[in-house]
């Protein structure tokens, strides 16, 4: 089982509903945190971007669509995401988190999450 943590703006390349990593860095930039919240959300997203790899496949336009999931391997991954989806939810913003076993077409695929375009008319 896949799962993905999806906050309700939409993202204009996918179609699909932003990711929270997204959110969380317009929260980071714009939001009204608390001292302890920015360290917070700061540390997480520090913490993202030296272990989540963004694969290269998000940078050719016909992969636009292309959304990230997780695997169950990427534990660690997952847990930080809980935390991430508790602080947006206390600043208003709602984090969806959805589950598949079929993504959709695969454009990439490592040891912690598979990057897939939806199907046409696929709904997660």
């Amino acid at each position: 089982m896949l799962i993905r943590f999806t906050v309700l703006a939409d993202d204009p390349d996918s179609g699909r509903t932003s990711g929270v990593l997204v959110a969380a860095h317009t929260l980071r930039d714009e939001g009204d945190l608390t001292v302890d919240e920015h360290q917070e959300l700061r540390l997480a997203l520090s913490w993202f971007n030296e272990n989540l790899r963004i694969p290269s496949a998000l940078d050719r336009t016909e992969h636009r669509r292309a959304i990230s999931w997780f695997k169950p391997a990427a534990a660690e991954a997952i847990r930080r995401m809980w935390q991430l989806k508790g602080l947006l939810d206390i600043h208003g913003l709602h984090v969806d988190v959805l589950r598949t076993t079929d993504p959709g077409i695969v454009v990439h695929e490592d040891d912690w999450q598979v990057v897939a375009k939806p199907r046409k008319g696929q709904h997660f």
